[in-house]
């Protein structure tokens, strides 16, 4: 499952799991995020993508299960 960085900082910008594009980021807030779970190997679990937030923002429960399910989701569909 491959997705190119753009495509990832799209798929969170749409999830937007802490709220940062509703409160009027830029798209590419989660830049750093994206960055993070492409350099995980292999297909990320749900564990791994909860855990980038949760470092990212200091905030456990920053991105959820469902939230991250979505997420590995949507970089099955749009992998290229």
């Amino acid at each position: 499952m491959a997705v190119t960085r753009d495509v990832m900082i799209q798929i969170l910008a749409e999830v937007d799991p802490v709220g940062l594009i509703a409160n009027g980021a830029a798209r590419d807030a989660y830049a750093a995020e994206a960055d993070a779970i492409l350099e995980l190997r292999g297909v990320p679990t749900l564990t791994e993508i909860t855990g980038v937030f949760t470092v990212s923002f200091s905030e456990p429960g920053a991105c959820t299960r469902d939230t991250a399910r979505w997420i590995v989701e949507e970089m099955g569909r749009r992998s290229v």
